[in-house]
């Protein structure tokens, strides 16, 4: 009996790191391409600081790759932000409606972790204090919590910048799963937001 248990206990083990591996794959590979498209527009973008994921709904949800914002990298952001504000200012001029370039944003954002618990060699889950709506869902215990992939040591910069809630988005409706770069220019971060579906 001792042994079958024993048995048992080695397969899950054997289980739970073989899934966190899949897991660690899938976002390493994900952080290499996100960083290679990112790249391509902007050409003197930095290396990465962090790298999360969130899931909504069943499988959907967000990756989001954060780099620190250069002198080169901000101008050339705010040189397409400013064409496209007036490219859509252009568009709503003939229904009289404006938009401010000094427009700020909400983003897919992260939220101060109340705790957080291991997920695989690479990554942590993080659950966060969830939203008053959120009380009558099955999940609401892990409501608005990420999985963080990779360092945390620039998690507080984050946060700190996602509490601020003050960003610039650019739309990228040429490439998906890509959907669109924001900054904070407070922070000097710019947040790259890929889809998962």
């Amino acid at each position: 009996m001792a042994s079958m248990l024993f048995g048992v206990v080695i397969f899950a083990l054997i289980f739970l790191i073989r899934n966190g591996q899949t897991r660690d794959e899938t976002n390493e590979t994900r952080l290499i391409e996100s960083h290679s498209y990112d790249q391509e527009v902007f050409p003197y973008l930095l290396d990465s600081i962090f790298f999360y994921k969130r899931m909504h709904v069943g499988d959907n949800g967000n990756w989001v790759v954060v780099y620190p914002l250069d002198t080169a990298t901000k101008h050339e952001f705010l040189i397409r932000y400013q064409l496209d504000i007036a490219a859509k200012n252009k568009f709503l001029a003939k229904y009289r409606a404006q938009i401010s370039p000094d427009k700020t944003q909400n983003i897919e954002c992260i939220q101060p972790t109340l705790k957080k618990r291991w997920r695989s060699w690479h990554s942590n889950i993080h659950y966060v204090q969830p939203s008053e709506w959120a009380k009558g869902h099955d999940d609401y215990k892990v409501h608005d919590s990420f999985i963080v992939y990779g360092s945390e040591k620039h998690i507080k910069i984050v946060e700190k910048s996602c509490a601020d809630a003050k960003f610039k988005v650019l739309a990228d409706p040429e490439k998906f799963p890509h959907r669109y770069w924001a900054i904070s220019e407070k922070e000097n971060l710019l947040f790259s937001v890929y889809d998962i579906n």
